[in-house]
């Protein structure tokens, strides 16, 4: 006498039942994936902004701190405008002079092997809004030969550069910075601010 065996199965509309219960619970979780990626994208990128205008505050301030240093106290150089706003009280650009080799003058430039320092007694410090960097300049370049450009901070949008008061002792800094990657159309694109004092340690 044979024995009976059970063959039962899953019927047709059970596996389909199955599957879009499967391909809906996928779906849900690769969206919800997509948008983390976007959202962790954004973030970094504003991540990115705060530390380029953090950066860009601090090395600005350090260089800006330091104009009008006058190592041997010569009284020849004290009535130079060791901050120059471009004629004004506020502008984009900022000129700084000092007497570095105290030789009463502010022509030289010390030479240096670093291609990221300029050892300048006139230097101008600017935003190139075609690649949004500040950058620092060498105004002292000898005749015919181009000026030493180093870039101090990217992915700034606009820097403003202000006297407070009037007698050239303190600056102010603007800063606004963006983050890379993120065009300005887009509805979630937002620049970060940053804005310091910076007393003249040498006037």
């Amino acid at each position: 006498m044979g024995t009976k065996t059970n063959q039962g199965g899953f019927s047709l509309l059970e596996v389909t039942v199955a599957l879009t219960i499967i391909t809906v619970i996928l779906g849900i979780a690769f969206g919800v994936l997509s948008r983390f990626q976007v959202s962790y994208r954004y973030e970094m990128g504003y991540v990115e902004a705060q530390r380029n205008g953090r950066f860009a505050i601090a090395r600005l301030s350090e260089i800006i701190r330091s104009a009008g240093t006058n190592p041997t106290g010569k009284t020849a150089v004290n009535w130079l405008t060791f901050v120059d706003f471009g004629g004004g009280n506020s502008s984009s650009t900022l000129t700084l002079k000092s007497d570095l080799d105290g030789d009463g003058a502010t022509t030289s430039t010390l030479q240096s092997s670093n291609d990221v320092i300029i050892a300048s007694e006139n230097v101008t410090l600017r935003l190139n809004s075609s690649t949004n960097t500040i950058e620092m300049v060498d105004n002292n370049a000898a005749a015919g030969s181009a000026r030493q450009v180093v870039p101090i901070a990217e992915n700034i949008r606009s820097v403003t550069f202000s006297d407070p008061d009037g007698t050239r002792r303190e600056v102010d800094v603007h800063v606004l910075a963006i983050p890379s990657g993120i065009p300005t159309s887009d509805p979630q694109y937002r620049e970060v601010e940053f804005t310091t004092t910076i007393r003249l340690r040498n006037r």
